[in-house]
């Protein structure tokens, strides 16, 4: 499977969407999920943590996310 069509968890597939932050926290786990495929996600994961945690973001995890529904790796960055 190319890295373009890894499959990753759709994050965005939930029509409740929590809050923004939440959001952010859960793209940084399929962020680093992804890292194995492309080093540049190591960077949106560190970015998108820092976002949500600010400088405490090297003393964070990010957010859990439950299995669920499946997107491409492409499209969920698209939609990010």
């Amino acid at each position: 499977v190319s890295c373009n069509k890894m499959n990753v968890t759709n994050i965005f597939a939930d029509d409740k969407r929590g809050n923004n932050m939440e959001i952010l926290c859960k793209a940084a786990t399929v962020a680093r999920e992804g890292q194995s495929c492309h080093r540049y996600l190591e960077g949106i994961y560190h970015n998108l943590l820092s976002l949500v945690w600010g400088t405490r973001a090297g003393h964070k995890k990010p957010c859990p996310v439950a299995a669920g529904s499946t997107t491409s790796l492409k499209n969920f960055l698209k939609e990010l």
